[in-house]
């Protein structure tokens, strides 16, 4: 692991433009420029979860929404909302009690109102998160396995018995993303040596490991108010991008405390330069894990800082 990534430090003054999304490539024209992608040509991108105050007041935990965002030009990318788990009050129990370990489905918009109804009713663009347990710094598999049984019977017991409520994916924290309907790669934690952040990104076609994130800092926590970063390296070893947890979105004084402590987390990700379309959405993928493995839980130490 060596090499620090050339752009990750530049500092983030575009703020996002809601109303001008970036403009969709028509079929016709991926086929005159040779298959240009949604997400070609961006360098960048901001992700913030939205502030709920619902969820600030209360112990109410709501449905996640995220904005990201081109960190270059401000031209809004996806709007990410958490489709709803069962019924509403299923939905409630599920989050209240599994917290970040919980199953999402996150469809991401490219438009105002995009109602995301094509392929299968994912949409283009989506992602895809198991319930499985997120390990956390200082912790085993042991610890994992432990939080497994607690939660969901030691992975043994099936996503239809009971309620459907009662149930945990075996193995860490994994999400999926998908694009036109397609499985393109999965985002895997492992642990790293006593709950390192750790995690590799595996393309679902070839099958093999494009990207590993590795984080050798046991801490994931802004205790100083400062940033964190997560260096992406590819196959070879080399850094060449990274995922920042960025302190309170640049915000200072009483709003940043406000926003950190509220699980509104940012994230910058600064994507590797030969990164394809599809492994730009894995990394925004990656950002989304982590966020919800180490960012989702507001009564623990980790939790919104």
């Amino acid at each position: 692991m060596n090499s620090v990534h050339p752009i990750q430090n530049e500092p983030i003054t575009i703020q996002p433009n809601s109303q001008r999304f970036k403009a969709q490539i028509s079929d016709a024209e991926a086929e005159n420029y040779g298959k240009v992608e949604y997400l070609d040509g961006v360098r960048r991108v901001v992700i913030q979860q939205r502030l709920s105050l619902i969820e600030a007041f209360t112990d109410f935990d709501r449905r996640n929404k995220y904005d990201m965002w081109d960190a270059d030009t401000g031209e809004t990318l996806f709007f990410g909302h958490e489709n709803e788990i069962g019924s509403r009050c299923q939905g409630y129990c599920i989050r209240g009690c599994f917290a970040g370990h919980r199953e999402a489905e996150i469809p991401l918009q490219m438009a105002v109102n995009d109602v995301n109804e094509a392929y299968g009713g994912k949409g283009m663009y989506h992602l895809s998160k198991a319930r499985a347990v997120g390990l956390q710094p200082c912790e085993c598999e042991c610890v994992a396995s432990c939080h497994r049984c607690f939660h969901g019977c030691g992975g043994l017991c099936p996503r239809d018995a009971c309620c459907g409520t009662c149930w945990m994916e075996k193995g860490l924290a994994h999400l999926s993303t998908y694009f036109k309907g397609n499985e393109t790669h999965k985002i895997q934690q492992r642990d790293g040596g006593c709950g390192k952040a750790s995690f590799f990104i595996t393309d679902e076609v070839s099958k093999r490991v494009v990207f590993e994130i590795v984080k050798e800092e046991f801490c994931t926590s802004a205790i100083c108010c400062n940033d964190v970063p997560y260096p992406i390296f590819d196959a070879s070893g080399s850094q060449v991008g990274s995922i920042t947890k960025y302190w309170a979105g640049g915000k200072t004084g009483c709003s940043a405390c406000w926003q950190e402590a509220n699980n509104a987390s940012t994230h910058v990700i600064s994507f590797p330069p030969t990164a394809s379309h599809t492994e730009k959405l894995a990394i925004i993928g990656q950002a989304i894990l982590i966020d919800y493995t180490y960012y989702q839980r507001k009564d623990d130490n980790n939790g919104g800082q």
